[in-house]
């Protein structure tokens, strides 16, 4: 959505001018694809709901997965050179910087929440929560501390999904929860199911695109084979990992078709992704 970069300029420019405001400026306009932000979106419009009024709200998604994006490039964890095309945060910049840009990113998340002026204090504070379990210690962060204890050993599938739930499925969650909780609050559980599988599928493609790819295309550096990870290819193999794949979407089907709503937008969004690894 062409808005979404306008919208996160204007988050930025609350912020005081210097390194630091370049810094995250660096990171969050370099890019990237908003699939978090446009997810939630999508279910918005699924409801028949104008997204306009909560993009910035939905846009504090993409805050807290830059933030981790920049943690995640660090030389004490992957060590990488190179995101979405470009040298990383701490390259680009120094470490030191890096890491203060993340923290102001994830920070600044939460005001976005908690000061927008379309949402209703129970609402806030419910998105807030959202956001919170599945970028912390029990979501996002607990994934990339299990990734990190993993590396260089011999994962078994039952680890790798935990690691995976946590480190991609949980951000993909939140944004859909925090649309649901504006259209329809019981609809959450749902959409926490559906972003399960989502996040399930969308790591598994990851991992075979890691096969097929070079950094170039990826727009990263390609540090899960560098590093001798554990990968969903490596355990299930070629075939097996695509026919993992295909059975996610068919449980996103299953459970969109249990929902009072026009699904098309949101579907539309799926087949993307599910187009990715063709």
């Amino acid at each position: 959505m062409e808005n979404f970069d306008e919208i996160l300029k204007k988050i930025i420019n609350e912020s005081k001018e210097g390194t630091l405001k370049k810094a995250m400026e660096y990171s969050l306009l370099s890019g990237g694809k908003r699939f978090r932000p446009l997810l939630g979106v999508k279910v918005l419009e699924s409801y028949g709901i104008n997204p306009l009024p909560y993009i910035d709200a939905l846009l504090s998604v993409e805050m807290v997965h830059t933030y981790s994006l920049i943690h995640d490039d660090l030389p004490a964890m992957d060590d990488d050179q190179l995101r979405r095309g470009k040298p990383t945060v701490h390259r680009a910049f120094d470490e030191a910087t890096a890491i203060l840009a993340g923290d102001g990113l994830l920070t600044d998340a939460f005001e976005v929440i908690s000061t927008h002026k379309y949402l209703t204090d129970t609402q806030k504070v419910k998105m807030i929560t959202i956001l919170a379990s599945h970028a912390g210690s029990n979501g996002m962060v607990y994934g990339q501390m299990l990734d990190l204890e993993n590396e260089e050993k011999e994962s078994n599938l039952e680890t790798l999904n935990e690691i995976h739930l946590h480190k991609t499925a949980r951000l993909l969650q939140a944004p859909m929860m925090m649309a649901s909780v504006i259209a329809k609050e019981g609809d959450i559980h749902i959409w926490e199911l559906i972003g399960y599988h989502l996040g399930m599928a969308f790591q598994i493609q990851d991992d075979l695109l890691e096969i097929i790819s070079d950094e170039e295309t990826m727009g990263k550096s390609l540090s899960d084979t560098r590093n001798n990870k554990t990968t969903y290819v490596k355990l299930l193999g070629l075939e097996e990992s695509k026919e993992a794949v295909n059975n996610h979407f068919e449980k996103i089907d299953e459970l969109l078709a249990t929902l009072k709503l026009n699904s098309s937008p949101i579907q539309t969004v799926f087949l993307k992704v599910k187009m990715r690894q063709h």
